[in-house]
């Protein structure tokens, strides 16, 4: 992506933005409007639903707008060259600690679950054993 692009969707970020903020208001006007009249008149609330869906939509661009531009925005010379230097061991140490710690995270959730299970099984012999007269 070049940078005049990503230069031009982040324009229209910030434009986006402000309808954001204007929308926002709307509704906040609107919704306080209700509520001051509501005591006298059943409030229209499918413009406010209108409303809030306007609001949304232009929220849900805006969102998608951002994360299009974290995707694509070009790196800065010093992060280039950090990423160029990292060392390929670390990178390979780092992915060998990743898959021991997941393999680690397993065995817990496996203890885990079979704690859960031995509590139940206690549980329902006590249950069962509270059913059974002494003689």
């Amino acid at each position: 992506m070049s940078t005049q692009q990503v230069y031009t969707e982040t324009n229209e970020a910030l434009d986006t933005l402000s309808e954001v903020w204007e929308s926002m208001l709307k509704v906040l006007n609107q919704v306080s409007a209700a509520a001051a009249s509501s005591f006298t008149l059943d409030p229209d609330l499918d413009q406010l639903s209108k409303t809030r869906k306007e609001y949304e939509a232009l929220l849900t661009r805006l969102k998608t707008k951002v994360a299009w531009i974290q995707d694509n925005r070009p790196y800065n010379n010093k992060q280039q060259q950090e990423q160029q230097q990292l060392d390929p061991l670390l990178l390979e140490e780092q992915q060998q600690l990743r898959q021991s710690s997941q393999a680690v995270s397993d065995q817990l959730k496996d203890i885990l679950s079979q704690s859960y299970a031995l509590q139940f099984q206690i549980d329902m012999l006590l249950s069962a054993s509270h059913d059974q007269p002494i003689q």
